[in-house]
């Protein structure tokens, strides 16, 4: 036996834990449990009350007969034999009017034990055991829920033993997370930034054949199924973590121990917490998903709603106060039907209306995701009505018009490309308004505004696509394998390698994940179906394009020249060319489809 903090004793029964599946984490109760058995169905008879664990619940050398049972507060284990022998039934607050309402045929109950608390934590914790007043129990978890972000668990305390990656949801039993036992006693939230991950590899150091020690290093940038195809011995001495987050494997296709390593330098295994340096397959941790959570109260207490995509209309009852925002950038608005004053809100943590952008008083009516438009952003501004007067091009933030030296009376403006953010004041302040490409010939009618005081275009974070053909159906893939692409054939065929169709925008270049040093380029003279390949992007003029989520993808190189197939019955039939813009070709439409 051991005291609890009231002073009270619990039996040591942590033994039956493994055996529990209890449901998901329940809110924490502080109330003291209270379970009523009654010795008839429906709550009849003299009934027996505990507040407490019995270990031996006899009475008289005979177990309590409960043909009913009513559950005041806790969550109780219910054992037919004493000394918590037996297979226990797990019993939430409420009635159970008969044994089979709580999956039992002998009404016989031999001891019982309540749990009291459920462990919560939203911080890193390094022994879960400490937080929960029944410390025996905790050793062991029957089962967990994550309500958000990316963890890791930990076998033992102080962040040691087995690793487990927990991301949000629920996890019915040890078996879900992969883990070895239902012991877990500590935990951990990954705090990195996800995007763009890179490491850095050292392999054991080994001796040439002129006695000098050779050090071999291996970049990852994407998922490894298996280090040994390119090259890389398994044994690794040393890691360093450039960016993102990562999962490493002791075994190929992601399998055997798994450590999970974030930005900085692991001197060697110890570092990422195993004896063994055997790393065989790696794999990033994914970018979290688009969503913007809304908190009814400032610093992210209160009520929570959780959106992923646009709302038209939000409940009447959500009183915005603070938000949180993943993934990508949204747009909030202060009328219903995405009309009224608007607030753009980049990916980031926002505690309190001020830090939105947004007036005390402000209520969030409607949102929506701000559009993917993979182009370089450029604006023109005119000092005159219908695009006319002194021009002022950039393709950059302005924080202030004034303090930079430019007149702010604007009376007309063109979006060349890119998502815009025109704000009232400086520094981003006042009303403001989201363009897409667009002209506007008459500003202040339009804004009701005679100045603009600052601007910047939305900033996409990387995002890896395919790009399909509509009338094909088929994806733009590169032909030749990752050791021999010094140049690539680019085509549109329903057979394509693992990841050569795996694409990303990158100031204005359309570049392959197979070699991300190249990119999507036309060759020797520029005319009607000249051929695309995958080029070096030192390559002079430097070429960059344009591409919508669906429609044509634009040369902003070759003005009129567009992305095409080239068709026919020759052998290069499937090879993707440029063409002028027709609307009479539909091999010109393409459809990016986000991975």
């Amino acid at each position: 036996e051991k005291p609890n903090f009231k002073g009270e004793k619990i039996s040591r029964v942590s033994h039956v834990i493994a055996a529990l599946q209890p449901p998901s984490i329940l809110p924490q109760d502080y109330s003291v449990p209270e379970i009523s058995l009654f010795p008839e169905e429906e709550a009849e008879g003299k009934k027996v009350i505990f507040r407490d664990t019995s270990d031996d619940a006899r009475i008289f050398g005979f177990p309590i007969k409960a043909n009913s049972i009513i559950i005041n507060a806790g969550l109780w284990l219910v054992f037919a034999q004493p000394f918590f022998q037996g297979v226990p039934r797990v019993l939430e607050v409420g009635g159970y009017s008969n044994p089979a309402a709580w999956g039992v045929e002998q009404p016989y109950v031999g001891s019982l034990h309540p749990l009291k608390i459920v462990s919560v934590t939203s911080r890193s914790t390094y022994n879960l055991p400490s937080l929960s007043l029944q410390t025996t129990f905790m050793y062991n978890v029957g089962s967990l829920k994550v309500l958000g972000g990316i963890w890791v668990g930990y076998e033992k305390e102080g962040f040691r033993g087995h690793q487990y990656l927990l991301e949000e949801g629920e996890y019915h039993d040890w078996r879900v997370w992969g883990g070895c036992d239902a012991e877990l006693r500590s935990v951990r939230v990954i705090r990195a930034d996800l995007t763009d991950p890179a490491m850095v590899m050292f392999e054991q150091l080994e001796e040439d054949q002129d006695g000098v020690q050779e050090e071999k290093t291996f970049e990852v940038t994407e998922a490894i199924p298996d280090v040994e195809l390119f090259g890389y011995k398994t044994s690794t001495r040393s890691i360093e973590v450039i960016s993102g987050a990562w999962i490493a494997y002791s075994h190929v296709d992601f399998s055997g121990h798994q450590y999970i390593l974030e930005k900085g330098f692991y001197n060697n295994c110890a570092d990422w917490g195993y004896k063994c340096s055997q790393l065989a397959s790696h794999l990033a941790l994914p970018i979290s998903s688009c969503q913007i959570k809304l908190y009814s109260e400032p610093d992210f207490q209160g009520e929570c709603y959780i959106f992923n995509c646009k709302q038209e209309e939000m409940p009447e009852k959500l009183v915005t106060k603070s938000c949180r925002v993943t993934g990508r950038s949204w747009v909030v608005y202060e009328n219903e039907q995405f009309s009224g004053n608007l607030y753009v809100l980049s990916e980031g943590d926002y505690p309190n209306l001020t830090s939105m952008g947004c007036p005390p008083d402000c209520s969030i009516r409607s949102v929506k995701i701000v559009p993917l438009l993979f182009s370089v952003p450029s604006i023109s501004l005119f000092g005159l009505e219908c695009l006319e007067g002194r021009e002022i091009t950039t393709d950059t933030e302005i924080l202030s018009m004034v303090e930079e030296g430019f007149n702010n009376h604007i009376l007309s403006l063109r979006v060349n490309s890119g998502c815009w953010v025109i704000c009232e004041h400086s520094n981003y302040r006042g009303r403001q308004f989201l363009l897409e490409p667009i002209e506007i010939t008459n500003w202040p009618k339009f804004s009701s505004l005679h100045t603009i005081g600052s601007m910047y275009p939305v900033r996409q974070k990387r995002h890896f696509f395919r790009i399909k053909n509509t009338e094909r159906g088929h994806f733009l893939s590169v032909q030749g394998g990752v050791e021999e692409l010094k140049s690539g054939r680019v085509v549109v065929t329903p057979e394509v390698e693992p990841l050569s169709d795996i694409w990303f925008y990158q100031d204005g270049l359309i570049k392959n994940k197979l070699s991300p040093t190249m990119s999507l380029q036309v060759v020797g003279n520029i005319e009607p179906a000249a051929k695309v390949v995958l080029w070096t992007e030192t390559r002079q003029p430097v070429q960059t394009w344009t591409a919508p989520m669906k429609g044509l993808i634009t040369s902003n190189t070759f003005p009129g020249m567009v992305l095409d197939v080239k068709g026919g019955k020759t052998y290069d039939k499937d090879h993707v060319v440029i063409m002028p813009e027709n609307d009479e070709r539909p091999s010109q439409q393409w459809e990016i489809e986000l991975l």
